[in-house]
């Protein structure tokens, strides 16, 4: 009997309800064997995996509060990779955790976006006391407890001490350091830049997560995820020294967030997916080669080298629900963009002149572009300025999943590949649009011998998916046709 279709984000529940997951358990594995790094910032692009890989984390560490919970979460891990080596099983069930999750941030102005966060801190404060022994506490840390469990929204000191001071309290109840994970800890900087009000919050996130993070001997490590690294910048914040994991650099976790080609083939298999017409995984029009072109493409930069072809998880499994035991008359809709739009990059593109800018223009003809980037620097909150160099609004685009890495051999190849029309139109240099053939291929030699510097780096858009939307975006910001899922912009089936 085929295991249902799960695309949300809670393991446990996954697990005991018997939904199909591909087993990602082999990060619980890495972060056990770098005990030496004590915490991480992983950006990665919306429904790459992050609050489900989170949420697995927590429920193998987490110590069970009483036997009934114990029993619910027993079997959870049984027969996945983690529970294979007796090393990690003697950390199963064995820490305090504390968890957090920014997701769906609400907040008007500053006041609104204050009691948002002391709101989800409160409800913390109350799970957490039934996993303490609250009367063994003193007497003032059983006020300040209580005085932070009922939202006392006049002291932002107790705010920006309460992670540190909850530490402080499990260590009395456990002989165990504890974990601290937090989830899309972005979107409550993101909604301040939106409300005009970062300015006044990011100081306020900055100074919790450097109480809770900053020369904690008691921490046995920290996760905090979102996708976009900003607002955490200072070398005061907690998070100044976090071990930083994304697509374009991460030496620890590269194969644990997307879908490989592997796990994809076992999907496709699980689910009775084939191709009558496909005899081989890259036949031209088989359903493989199909997938990889509308969902896959994403690459990371890890210590073994560039991994390439890493498939969106989300989009792959919504596919999954909708195409399970076909054999032909698949449907491959567009699932990762719309459900919420970027208002504030549409904003920007329609009131700048980014969207004629000569590598955006590239990119969308299908071509790899080579750009300046600084990994190590964050994303500024003010991105959307108008700023010649665009700097940070490329920045936006990788972390956002809109552009993906490529490495040199592929940049090379795609310059040898690319037509003369193509070149001509998207050179930016207008004498090259009365030369003939032998100057273009002299123009391009030059590419391939162009010595790049050390900060230069190479991007492309990664499928048909993102392709599509920001064709879309482009034709919505110019009042044409309303998008539809199934129409092909120009150039498509070329670039892909």
């Amino acid at each position: 009997m085929q295991k249902k279709i799960y695309t949300g984000e809670e393991f446990q529940y996954a697990s005991n309800k018997n939904f199909y997951l591909i087993d990602k358990t082999k990060m619980i594995s890495k972060i056990i064997n770098h005990e030496e790094i004590i915490a991480y910032l992983i950006t990665q692009p919306r429904r790459f995996g992050k609050s489900l890989n989170l949420s697995m984390i927590k429920e193998f560490f987490e110590k069970p509060i009483n036997e009934i919970e114990n029993e619910d979460k027993k079997f959870v891990f049984d027969g996945l990779e983690v529970s294979k080596d007796r090393k990690n099983m003697r950390h199963f069930y064995k820490y305090p955790v504390i968890y957090l999750n920014f997701k769906g941030i609400q907040g008007n102005n500053f006041e609104e976006i204050k009691n948002f966060l002391i709101d989800i801190i409160s409800t913390l404060f109350k799970n957490m006391r039934n996993k303490i022994e609250f009367e063994k506490l003193d007497d003032l840390d059983k006020r300040d407890w209580n005085e932070i469990e009922n939202k006392n929204k006049n002291n932002i000191k107790l705010l920006i001490n309460s992670l540190s001071f909850m530490c402080s309290c499990l260590r009395k109840f456990y002989k165990r350091r504890y974990i601290i994970l937090i989830d899309e800890y972005d979107q409550v900087l993101i909604n301040s830049i939106k409300k005009k009000v970062f300015d006044i919050v990011q100081p306020i996130i900055e100074r919790i997560f450097s109480c809770a993070f900053k020369g904690n001997d008691n921490l046995y490590f920290g996760v905090i995820t979102g996708c976009y690294h900003f607002g955490l910048n200072s070398s005061n914040s907690g998070a100044y020294n976090f071990t930083k994991c994304s697509l374009l650099k991460d030496n620890y976790f590269s194969d644990c967030y997307g879908f490989t080609e592997d796990e994809l083939k076992n999907i496709l298999s699980n689910f009775n997916i084939t191709d009558s017409k496909e005899k081989s995984d890259d036949i031209e029009d088989g359903i493989k080669e199909r997938l990889k072109k509308k969902y896959g493409g994403y690459s990371c930069v890890s210590n073994i080298g560039i991994i390439k072809n890493i498939y969106n998880p989300y989009s792959v499994m919504k596919f999954v629900q909708k195409n399970k035991n076909k054999r032909d008359n698949f449907e491959l809709s567009n699932y990762w963009n719309y459900p919420e739009k970027n208002e504030k990059l549409k904003n920007f593109l329609k009131n700048s002149n980014f969207s004629f800018n000569a590598k955006f223009l590239n990119l969308l003809c299908g071509k790899i572009v080579d750009l300046s980037f600084d990994y190590y620097s964050p994303v500024e909150y003010d991105y959307l300025k108008k700023d010649n160099s665009y700097k940070d609004i490329w920045k936006v685009l990788f972390f956002s999943g809109y552009l993906t890495v490529a490495d040199e051999e592929e940049y090379k190849e795609n310059i040898k590949n690319m037509n003369d029309k193509m070149i001509k139109i998207t050179s930016n240099e207008s004498k090259l649009m009365e030369i003939d053939s032998n100057e273009i291929q002299s123009y391009k030699n030059n590419l391939l011998e162009k010595k790049e510097s050390n900060d230069i780096i190479y991007f492309k858009i990664p499928n048909q998916e993102v392709l599509e939307y920001l064709h879309h975006l482009i034709d919505e910001l110019n009042n044409k046709k309303k998008y539809k899922s199934k129409k092909k912009t120009p150039n498509q089936s070329m670039i892909f």
